[in-house]
């Protein structure tokens, strides 16, 4: 699948929808509307669009307890609320979402607030957007790519309301997309099952060099875990069957759930991405439960897909939000409004208050995110928000069939993401990284290169399918989140219920410096190898933390452990 970039009007604001990428395959750059877009016609009025609207509320406090109960030194680690708790606590008052509301209704709004209190999530029409905003809502098209439509002009939150909202986004959609190639009829007969290649053995390796024998073999293999994604692209049935009939590792039952209302020619024509991410999350966590899939359009906030599945009813009791989601996407961080930042941050730190692990891939152009337009030095959001566990991108060192090591994943203008110019502020956690910048990214790795990874199905709209070798950073977090997965089985309660560990990144970065002063680590350091596939002069792994593949890869068995001795000393402790 070509990695698409995708580009909007003044500014030429883009959306990179990105990564799984085939080999040798070409980047396509798309500029569209560049002018004040008064020539482009309107939407349809009857069009639904996603719409977010930001409520006014203590953000700060909510980030300080968050964080507080994601740090081991903390009484309240892993003492996690319930969303009840958070509305209760730091939700926006039940006057203002309740005025807030009515007068959005009123204006033909259709939704409701998120779990938090934080964020008013649901759809307008087109006619009716554009009548409450003041903009109408254009139809730019995208040559080939089918047409966008998105406001005139940049959304600002009517006068009205003023007082209780802080954030208005949305309001865009990816129409008709490339879907050539036949889609079945009715009755007709279904093309043959391309034959199975031969299997690499990849899983049985990556249990063992990850860590994760021990642990699997010990009966935790991520059951009593619901994992979400966030995918831009389609998910096939048939292609997931394939590669369960094919490859020796058990494929998690799958849901897809649509996060907006994208109808199925505003996706592409094959299913490669999502098929990726699903093999990735069952190869690590065989065990899994499910992997309920959101599928939302290239060009929506990435908070759109965020919303949709984190308000999902999970499995557990009381319509608790998932234990883990993962997030194969991600948006050129230069090019993000402050608006969708701090809509997406409210969102992750209430997921984190709950309990909930959000890990996102940090992206497949190296060290210059926004490549191809701009080359410059970049990192990609949401893996460079301090509430998400950022993944890089690493290639297998192999002897005999052994694998050895790895090395940063960079080659060709691909590489894993990651670099020092986020406009994030630093996090505490990071303080005295010696790496200059603000929020830096990644924080670890896994493994990305497409010829390590093999041949997946890919299939079209009739099902007709083939395997091609497909990679990129949209493996690695879904690799990590099955490993996770595994490791919140080993720590389940005496409710057997696998644990909760929400935020990683204060845990693991203060595990890691306990860890260096009894001369051990739960992560495997990446001493060699690039991300700067741009010549940016950014980023060179070395011993330790750097920006090309964070602390390195994890051994998921030693963080178990790590994880467990803090749990009972905090149980000790009283």
């Amino acid at each position: 699948m070509v990695s698409r970039v995708l580009s909007a009007r003044r500014g030429r604001r883009r959306r990179a929808s990105f990564v799984v990428l085939l080999v040798s395959a070409l980047v396509a750059t798309v500029a569209v509307g560049c002018g004040s877009g008064s020539s482009s016609p309107a939407a349809a009025d009857d069009l639904v669009l996603p719409l977010i609207v930001g409520l006014r509320r203590d953000d700060a406090r909510l980030a300080e307890e968050a964080l507080r109960r994601s740090t081991p030194s903390d009484p309240d680690y892993l003492e996690w609320l319930t969303p009840e708790q958070v509305v209760a606590g730091f939700g926006a008052p039940a006057e203002r979402v309740s005025s807030v509301l009515a007068t959005l209704q009123d204006a033909g709004f259709t939704g409701a607030a998120d779990p938090t209190a934080g964020l008013l999530v649901g759809s307008m029409r087109a006619a009716d957007a554009a009548k409450f905003f003041g903009t109408r809502v254009v139809q730019v098209p995208l040559g080939t790519s089918g047409s966008l439509a998105m406001p005139e002009r940049a959304l600002k939150v009517p006068k009205k309301l003023a007082g209780d909202v802080s954030e208005v986004i949305g309001l865009t959609m990816l129409l008709d997309a490339d879907t050539t190639g036949p889609v079945p009829a009715p009755g007709a007969t279904p093309p043959a099952d391309p034959a199975c290649p031969p299997s690499k053995g990849l899983g049985g390796r990556l249990h063992s060099h990850y860590g994760l024998d021990p642990l699997l073999e010990a009966g935790s293999t991520g059951k009593g875990v619901r994992m979400a994604m966030v995918e831009v692209s389609p998910t096939s049935q048939k292609a997931l069957q394939l590669m369960a009939a094919c490859r020796p590792f058990r494929v998690a039952p799958v849901t897809v759930v649509g996060a907006d209302a994208s109808s199925p020619e505003a996706f592409a024509s094959k299913a490669t991405e999502s098929t990726l991410d699903i093999a990735a999350a069952s190869l690590m966590a065989p065990g899994l439960d499910g992997i309920d899939v959101f599928q939302v359009n290239p060009y929506a906030p990435v908070a759109v897909g965020l919303a949709a599945a984190l308000t999902r009813a999970g499995s557990e009791p009381a319509g608790s939000v998932p234990q883990v989601v993962s997030l194969s996407l991600g948006f050129c961080e230069p090019q993000v409004t402050d608006a969708e930042i701090a809509v997406a941050e409210r969102l992750l730190m209430g997921a984190a208050l709950m309990g909930t692990t959000v890990i996102a891939s940090s992206g497949d152009f190296g060290s210059s995110a926004c490549a191809p337009d701009d080359l410059a030095e970049a990192v990609q959001y949401p893996a460079s928000s301090p509430w998400v566990l950022g993944v890089g991108g690493t290639t297998l060192v192999s002897n005999a069939g052994e694998i050895t090591g790895e090395v940063v994943w960079g080659a060709n203008g691909f590489g894993g993401g990651g670099g020092r110019t986020s406009r994030v502020p630093r996090p505490s956690w990071q303080a005295d990284i010696p790496v200059e910048g603000k929020r830096i990214v990644p924080d670890v790795a896994f493994l990305a290169n497409p010829a390590d990874l093999g041949a997946i199905p890919t299939c079209d709209l009739a099902d007709r399918c083939t395997w091609q070798v497909n990679g990129g950073t949209s493996a690695t977090a879904p690799g990590v989140a099955g490993g996770l997965a595994v490791i919140m089985q080993s720590l389940a309660g005496p409710d057997g219920r696998p644990r909760r560990l929400g935020a990683l990144n204060p845990a693991l970065y203060a595990m890691e410096r306990a860890g260096k002063s009894l001369a051990g680590t739960h992560f495997i350091d990446i001493v060699s190898g690039s991300n700067d596939v741009h010549g940016v002069g950014c980023c060179t792994a070395a011993p330790g933390y750097d920006p090309a593949s964070g602390w390195g890869v994890v051994d998921f068995g030693v963080a178990a452990q790590r994880f467990a001795a803090v749990i009972s000393r905090k149980a000790a402790s009283g």
